[in-house]
């Protein structure tokens, strides 16, 4: 027989056991996936696991099928067979493309407009905004529209933008593309302060070690593999 306080420390054990268990599930978790298109496949995952705070680097050339994945997670693409569970809500999940878009206007009206669009007080917007300006380096360009930049300053802006709202998830499509080393320095030093998942799709040149924690390859059968 179990007496009333048994009973209680009992109950506790199991909401400790409970929360633990809830902390240790995968933020995102994968079984055979797969995406095809008139009858051929052009994205497969037989298995993957993604804590949460991980930093996954997945490679692929075009066409490997990594594009199709990034959208899955992204929540942009729905029809496939197979389970992907994803513990957060698509609004906590940013996806910064490989092609850059920014809306017409100055580098800090973008860099605010993700916090903007979910509620952010313009001012607590501002001050975050330019706390990620400053971490690229583009705080002095913040007043400069955007048909003004480099091809290097408009992917910071992008990036700063996204960043801003401190998602839990956050995915990034050659976010080196037409980075210069202090770019890339700068986005390096970014994703070591982050606590959110991070996962960066690339073409198959590997990634710097610094950004990912593991790293994933897409064969050419499109398959992804641990690299």
């Amino acid at each position: 027989m179990i007496t009333e306080l048994e009973g209680r420390n009992f109950t506790h054990n199991l909401q400790i056991q409970h929360q633990h268990a809830v902390h240790q599930m995968p933020l995102i978790n994968i079984d055979n996936l797969k995406v095809t298109r008139n009858n051929t496949t052009i994205c497969s995952v037989t298995k993957l696991s993604i804590e949460p705070g991980e930093r996954i680097g997945v490679l692929g050339t075009n066409g490997s099928g990594k594009t199709t994945l990034l959208r899955v997670l992204a929540g942009l693409e729905t029809t496939y067979n197979g389970n992907c569970n994803i513990t957060v809500t698509r609004d906590q999940r940013v996806y910064v493309d490989q092609r850059v878009f920014l809306f017409r206007g100055t580098v800090l009206s973008n860099a605010t407009y993700g916090l903007r669009a979910r509620g952010v007080h313009r001012r607590i917007a501002r001050h975050r905004a330019i706390e990620f300006l400053e971490a690229f380096a583009i705080r002095d360009l913040a007043d400069t529209s955007v048909d003004r930049l480099s091809s290097g300053e408009r992917r910071r802006t992008a990036l700063a933008r996204a960043i801003a709202i401190r998602p839990q998830v956050l995915l990034l499509d050659e976010p080196l593309a037409e980075m210069d080393l202090s770019g890339a320095d700068c986005l390096g030093r970014i994703l070591d302060e982050l606590t959110g998942t991070t996962i960066l799709f690339s073409s198959p040149i590997s990634l710097p070690d610094r950004f990912v924690n593991r790293t994933y390859r897409f064969d050419d059968r499109p398959r992804l593999r641990n690299h």
